[in-house]
C-alpha cells in the first residue's frame, strides 16, 4: 500500500479516511471541482424539486449511484518513448463504472481494458505489442484497474490510488487527477468529467523487451505515461 500522507510535487495530500471528508473516487470528483449548469426547470419555467445536494468544503458533490463511462468522450491511453520520438497508443475497448455510495468510503471505480484491441496506428507495431515480447494478449487479454484510495489536493486537483493488473501482475499506482466539473448533460443525463495521469516502470509488469541502438541507449523507454480523459454519466 502506498503512503497515505505522501507529498507530491511539493503539495501535501490528505488521507480523507481520517478527516471526515469523503475519500471515494466518485465523490471526490465533485469535491475538488465546481458544478456546471443551472437548476433544471419544468415546462412552466418553475425550478424542479431536487434532492438535497451534499457539499464538501462548500463544493457540491455528485449524487450517489452508478456512473458509467461515456465511450464517445473517454479515452485510456499510453505514451512511450521510441528512440528520440514518442509513440501514443489507446485501448478503445473497455468496460467499467464508478459506483458512488451513500457512504462515500464504500464507493469504487473499476475499469477493464481489452489489451488485444490496443492501437498505435501501426499494424506491425500493434502486433508486436500483442506478442510475448510485451502484453502476450493471447494469454492475458485484460488489463484491470481498481481504485483503493482518494486524496484531495489544491484547487481542483486530487489523487487516485489503485491496483493496476497487467499479465496477472498487480502493482499499486497513483494517478494525479484534475476535476473538470459536473452537472446536467445532454438528453436528460447528469455528467462529470476528469483527467488523470501517472508514469510507471513497465518492467514492474514484466514488460522488459528492448534493443540497444547503434548510437547508444535503448530502442524503447523504460517508463510509460498512462493517461485517462473521462466523461461519466449517471446511470438510471
Amino acid at each position: 500500500m502506498l503512503s497515505l500522507q505522501r507529498s507530491v510535487s511539493g503539495r501535501r495530500f490528505r488521507n480523507l479516511s481520517n478527516s471526515g471528508i469523503p475519500r471515494t473516487f466518485g465523490i471526490v470528483i465533485g469535491c475538488v471541482g465546481r458544478r456546471m449548469g443551472a437548476a433544471q426547470r419544468d415546462e412552466g419555467g418553475r425550478p424542479m424539486a431536487t434532492t438535497e445536494t451534499k457539499t464538501v468544503n462548500g463544493i457540491s458533490v455528485p449524487p450517489a449511484g452508478r456512473w458509467e463511462f461515456d465511450k464517445a468522450h473517454t479515452s485510456f491511453s499510453f505514451v512511450a518513448r521510441h528512440m528520440l520520438s514518442k509513440v501514443r497508443g489507446q485501448f478503445p475497448e473497455y468496460e467499467g463504472s464508478v459506483q458512488i455510495a451513500e457512504k462515500p468510503e464504500e464507493s469504487k471505480i473499476v475499469v477493464e481494458l481489452n489489451a488485444a484491441a490496443l492501437t498505435t496506428g501501426n499494424e506491425m507495431r500493434d502486433g508486436h505489442l500483442n506478442s510475448a515480447d510485451f502484453f502476450l494478449t493471447g494469454r492475458y487479454p485484460t488489463i484491470r484497474f481498481e481504485s483503493t484510495e482518494i486524496r484531495v489536493g489544491e484547487g481542483n486537483e486530487f489523487e487516485i490510488d489503485g491496483n493496476l493488473t497487467i499479465k496477472d501482475i498487480t502493482n499499486p499506482v497513483t494517478f494525479k487527477a484534475e476535476f473538470l466539473g459536473w452537472g446536467p448533460g445532454m438528453r436528460d443525463t447528469t455528467m462529470a468529467a476528469f483527467s488523470a495521469k501517472t508514469t510507471v516502470e513497465r518492467a514492474d509488469w514484466d514488460l522488459t523487451w528492448n534493443m540497444s541502438v547503434e548510437t547508444g541507449g535503448l530502442l524503447v523507454g523504460k517508463k510509460v505515461d498512462l493517461e485517462i480523459d473521462a466523461e461519466i454519466l449517471k446511470a438510471e
